[in-house]
């Protein structure tokens, strides 16, 4: 369901990603409630990367439900912090976005996303089809 994009301007060790998505899954999970199979992490390498920084990573997030601001505030901050302690750079050097999405306007298996918090239901429901 979200999908976390890690784009950099060099390319980064097999050991750096596997971090970066361990970190990113973890904190999504653990703020979110949402089970880590839903969690998306895709790196891009050789990117330029807006004001100069080695990393850029961008959320794309469901919105709504129980999702409010100082939820995804808490989030981002966590993988902006834990993201660059976990590999080994500046904060400064990290520029994290989440842009949030009601979750009607996607599907994973051909269904709907849930709305936030409705996860349980709509994996019953999945099982059953």
């Amino acid at each position: 369901m979200p999908v976390y994009t890690v784009a950099s301007r060099a390319t980064m060790a097999y050991e750096n990603r596997k971090k970066v998505a361990q970190v990113i899954t973890g904190i999504h999970c653990s703020i979110t409630g949402a089970p880590p199979e839903f969690v998306n992490v895709v790196f891009m390498e050789g990117h330029r990367v807006r004001d100069g920084k080695q990393l850029a990573i961008t959320g794309t997030v469901r919105k709504g439900g129980n999702r409010n601001k100082e939820l995804t505030d808490n989030l981002k901050d966590q993988i902006h912090n834990e993201v660059a302690h976990a590999i080994g750079i500046e904060q400064t050097q990290v520029l994290t976005t989440l842009i949030g999405f009601p979750a009607s306007w996607a599907m994973e298996g051909g269904e709907i996303l849930p709305e936030p918090g409705d996860e349980s239901a709509w994996l019953k429901r999945a099982e059953v089809a």
